[in-house]
């Protein structure tokens, strides 16, 4: 009798995606940087004296975990799709959690976009001068 063949272990996480979305995640997220911390405050579009250095401190960690949420959550909705099944009492509740984080993570990549629109509107209802 041959010896058979061990089978795989089963890939949990599809890392490629995961990596792929981290990626694209922290691209976008560099890219809001540069417009939003130094491309505007360069033009005078935003006044950002004594500001920027603080924006970027609670800006970095936010972007870094909410590219690592994106690719995680990316990764865990295709899990739920994948190896949950739909008669599963407990899936909408796994996908709906993944979709939450999903959101959280884009609202950590987004908050350059977020402070800059907070300060245009503050200099737009207050006056050039505020």
């Amino acid at each position: 009798m041959a010896p058979t063949k061990p089978k795989p272990p089963i890939q949990v996480i599809d890392t490629f995606l995961t990596q792929k979305d981290i990626l694209s995640a922290l691209l976008v997220w560099i890219l809001l940087e540069g417009f939003s911390f130094i491309l505007l405050p360069s033009f005078t579009l935003i006044t950002a004296e004594n500001k920027t250095l603080t924006w970027i401190l609670i800006s970095a960690p936010m972007g870094l975990i909410g590219a690592l949420m994106i690719g995680f959550c990316s990764s865990w909705l295709q899990y739920c799709q994948l190896r949950i099944h739909k008669t599963n009492p407990h899936k909408k509740f796994w996908v709906a959690l993944g979709n939450v984080g999903s959101w959280i993570g884009l609202a950590g990549i987004g908050f350059p976009l977020i402070m800059i629109g907070l300060e245009m509107w503050v200099r737009i209802v207050y006056g050039m001068d505020a």
